[in-house]
């Protein structure tokens, strides 16, 4: 990409109001004990409009970013060293201005994902330290030459999950648009009920320390389009039983299924002593599956994993929904019903939560809980038909894995250039 970005302002934004005595403490929840210390990226680009209008980005993005503190304080605190609660003490949140050395269309038009991350204000992924992810919120504004800009965000998964976080940038949008008014309509007004849920236990069911992603990771998206998406359904679908997967099921049967060949065929001369076994977990939105379901405005971590086993002689590409891959995922996430929740409230032991917790532990005994070199994450493409797929694997691996004839049959090569259009990331 070769575009450096120069920071030429850093200040810490603060609650256009002060926190109440009585909310100073914010009581993390079960599954908040349970979630690694880790910072999601995520950016946004904006394409300068032709209009005779002044708008200084920074300062609508600031006051509006300090009145939303009022409603969502728990941010503008800072996480206790033993990751049990919040201290919601007003300290407040980075905000950093940068002068981008580029265009924004060149960011566009050619994304690569391990490079993004110079955007995003907090990256600490390969830092364990329990100082470093006090902070659980911070923003970035980078300004092109071009006059576009990209607002990065860094978001602590310690609080909340992705839904949630999206929906606190959104009604954030919403205050920057409308103004700096800190009245927000009832319906977007945040509910913290996390705690009151999923009760916080003296010792997490896992020893949740920093998500560390393993170095030598690379990472690379991947775009699968309306048509191969659909066609790779028909693939997977039991036409019998006329049964189809989902579009995430089906690209997570693919990718995997590819990934496996891709390293079978390097290593068929000199095949392992011991077959690889994979640990799939998904992510599961609990929203719907509480009883009453959550409101849409509930922040906080309600999503759990559903994981299985899957050996790598069980893995084929061809597998229809009844058998493989996609009905060991479906298994997997029915599992996530009424009586799993009932546990997971009432704070008892559980198959699946074993299972997650003994996975933590294998994947790399270092002294972090979690630590990954293989994550898969999904976002829509913006005309909402196709998906990206955003791969970190290990070089090596990466290298193998996007020769495949099979995957690259299916992805739309050159999607960015081609439709001059953002990423998610």
């Amino acid at each position: 990409m070769n575009i450096e970005v120069e920071a030429i302002s850093n200040e810490i934004i603060k609650p256009s109001y002060p926190t109440p005595k009585n909310l100073e403490r914010y009581k993390l929840s079960l599954l908040d004990q349970s979630s690694p210390k880790f910072y999601n990226p995520l950016v946004f680009y904006y394409t300068k409009k032709n209009t005779t209008t002044i708008i200084n980005p920074a300062i609508i993005l600031k006051r509006s970013l300090s009145a939303i503190l009022t409603h969502y304080y728990p941010l503008a605190g800072r996480l206790e060293k033993h990751g049990q609660f919040i201290h919601c003490n007003d300290e407040g949140v980075p905000f950093v201005e940068t002068q981008v050395n580029g265009r924004l269309s060149h960011v566009m038009s050619n994304p690569i994902a391990q490079e993004l991350d110079i955007f995003c204000p907090l990256i600490s992924r390969h830092d364990e330290s329990d100082d470093a992810h006090q902070i659980l919120f911070a923003a970035q504004l980078n300004m092109f030459e071009c006059g576009g800009i990209a607002v990065g965000i860094s978001f602590s998964d310690k609080i909340a999950d992705a839904l949630s976080w999206m929906k606190f940038v959104k009604t954030w949008a919403l205050m920057a648009r409308g103004g700096t008014t800190t009245m927000l309509p009832k319906s977007l007004h945040p509910e913290f009920v996390s705690s009151i849920l999923f009760p916080p236990r003296p010792q997490s069911m896992i020893e949740a320390k920093t998500c560390v992603m393993k170095k030598g990771i690379i990472t690379k998206i991947f775009v699968f389009n309306g048509f191969a998406i659909e066609a790779l359904r028909a693939m997977y679908s039991d036409k019998e039983n006329n049964i189809r997967p989902s579009r995430v099921e089906t690209l997570s049967t693919f990718i995997i299924s590819r990934f496996e060949a891709a390293l079978s065929a390097a290593t068929e001369v000199a095949k392992p002593k011991k077959e690889r076994v994979y640990t799939i977990l998904h992510t599961v939105n609990l929203h719907p599956r509480m009883n009453p379901p959550l409101a849409e405005n509930s922040f906080g971590n309600f999503l759990v994993f559903a994981g299985t086993h899957i050996p790598a002689s069980s893995i084929n590409g061809e597998a229809s929904i009844t058998n493989g891959i996609v009905k060991k995922i479906r298994e997997a996430i029915k599992k996530v019903n009424k009586e799993y929740l009932d546990k997971l409230q009432k704070g008892e032991e559980d198959e699946q939560l074993s299972m997650i917790e003994q996975s933590s532990k294998n994947i790399e005994k270092s002294g972090a809980a979690w630590n990954f070199d293989k994550i898969i994450a999904f976002f829509d493409t913006n005309d909402g038909d196709g998906i990206e797929a955003y791969v970190s694997l290990k070089e090596e691996d990466m290298a193998k894995f996007e020769a495949d004839k099979q995957l690259r049959k299916f992805v739309t090569p050159n999607y960015y250039s081609r439709n001059n259009i953002n990423s998610n990331l």
